[in-house]
């Protein structure tokens, strides 16, 4: 009988420190958002450090697993934006968004208090230079 509540008490803090965990390292990854959360940081409810991407087939680049990389590495939040998912799943055709001039694609920003404080053109990096330099932006913006 003891045995059943120490295997019981043994199986339910495991359960509970797995949640936890989870909990933990989803707060601390790429997060795909959508454009209600980018509104939120563009009108200075949220502050953070975004990744706008434009893909057309929801299929991002390469680059981005570096970015989820890096974030998961340093324990950092990023959201990522695709501006032809504006709800986060669907895909839609169009050609702009609300925050065309302000945000570009492919390209990380940090917003606070409601505008950009700083940007990165992820487009014009590659291999070790792309590491650095987002390693360099999180370390900055955090």
């Amino acid at each position: 009988m003891q045995a059943k509540r120490v295997l019981s008490g043994l199986l339910i803090s495991s359960a509970l420190l797995l949640v936890g965990c989870s909990e933990e390292t989803s707060k601390n990854t790429l997060t795909q958002i959508k454009d209600s959360e980018v509104d939120k940081m563009m009108n200075g409810k949220k502050d953070g450090i975004l990744l706008v991407v434009k893909e057309t087939d929801g299929e991002f680049e390469s680059y981005v697993n570096k970015i989820k990389n890096i974030s998961e590495e340093k324990n950092k939040s990023v959201k990522v934006y695709n501006t032809f998912q504006p709800d986060g799943k669907e895909l839609v055709n169009r050609d702009t968004f609300e925050y065309t001039s302000e945000l570009k694609g492919e390209r990380l920003y940090f917003i606070k208090d409601g505008k950009v404080q700083d940007e990165l053109n992820i487009n014009a990096l590659t291999g070790t230079q792309l590491n650095d330099e987002v390693e360099k932006f999180i370390d900055q913006n955090s």
